[in-house]
């Protein structure tokens, strides 16, 4: 039977021993990441797809630096008020993310974004939707907004603070608490 230490020695004991967390935690945030690494994988192989929205056009519903998942169609028909990715018939090569105003007679799609006072000036051929807007995850696409905007810097500091944090912590220093050197007997 172990009995317990005094409060002095309790307090000697490093940081890491005091704060171990029980085998069955330990073993439940790396299955909790393996799970949501498998989740997200599935996704991606039956075709959904991730945006990282770089203007404002859709504010206020989806902001510059928001991630939005998409969903392939699949034989659904679209309404107006689906947010959807799809190939722009003016720029080649640029995938667009905007809601569908209404549908045309002939089946093409008038666009626009939240934020714009106008529909886009070109239809939206159904053939050109790579996708249906599904979900949105706030600020995940921003560190690829700030590089694209020549933010390295601001990028670099987002992960240099919290690496320098963890190194620190990693050596012994806590916040609020006078360093103090530690004798080996």
């Amino acid at each position: 039977m172990r009995r317990a230490l005094p409060a002095a020695r309790q307090r000697a004991l490093p940081a890491a021993r005091q704060r171990a967390l029980p085998p069955a935690r330990q073993r439940a945030l790396p299955a909790a990441v393996g799970a949501l690494a498998l989740t997200a994988l599935v996704a991606l192989l039956s075709g959904w797809s991730l945006s990282v929205v770089i203007s404002g056009s859709m504010r206020p519903a989806v902001e510059a630096g928001d991630v939005v998942i998409t969903a392939p169609l699949t034989g659904q028909r679209i309404r107006a008020g689906s947010v959807i990715r799809f190939r722009s018939p003016d720029r080649p090569g640029r995938a667009v993310l905007h809601r569908v105003a209404r549908v045309a007679p002939d089946g093409r799609l008038i666009t626009k974004g939240d934020a714009n006072a106008v529909a886009d000036a070109t239809p939206v051929p159904a053939g050109a939707v790579t996708g249906v807007g599904r979900l949105r995850i706030r600020y995940a696409g921003l560190p690829v907004l700030w590089w694209r905007r020549g933010g390295g810097p601001r990028l670099a500091a987002l992960a240099g603070v919290p690496a320098a944090l963890i190194v620190l912590v990693g050596a012994g220093w806590r916040p609020g608490r006078p360093a103090t050197r530690s004798r080996v007997r």
